[in-house]
């Protein structure tokens, strides 16, 4: 994880925590926004924390904050969110039956998937 980011990742999907810790999501995406590698970086350590992650509390928490960037970072942390690696490579797997996550968690990726396709859309016009 890069040195920019510290251990906000680490913070903010602990899953420890009782609920979203919407001030260190904001700082995730302040340092996505105001870093040349930000984006890269985000989307590095969001991967390490879902991969293969059967803490379903820190998915949870993981897709939170990535939710929060696509609102909240521009087209630049959109390019990596919207590559084939990301959304096959790690969003679908987290789905996958061989995974058996529980019903949330596949309703919450879905969920995302859904506004995000409406929502990239807008943002690319």
């Amino acid at each position: 994880i890069c040195f920019a980011f510290g251990s906000f990742p680490e913070r903010a999907t602990d899953g420890s925590l009782q609920s979203e810790d919407w001030t260190l999501n904001m700082e995730i995406c302040d340092i996505i926004n105001e870093t040349e590698d930000g984006p890269k970086d985000a989307i590095r350590a969001v991967k390490k924390r879902l991969n293969g992650n059967k803490n379903y509390r820190e998915v949870m928490l993981t897709l939170t904050v990535l939710e929060t960037c696509v609102k909240n970072c521009g087209y630049r942390f959109h390019a990596f969110v919207t590559t084939r690696d990301f959304i096959d490579g790690i969003l679908v797997k987290i789905i996958s039956p061989k995974n058996n996550p529980p019903a949330i968690v596949q309703d919450k990726v879905l969920a995302l998937v859904q506004v995000w396709t409406g929502f990239l859309v807008l943002t690319v016009q």
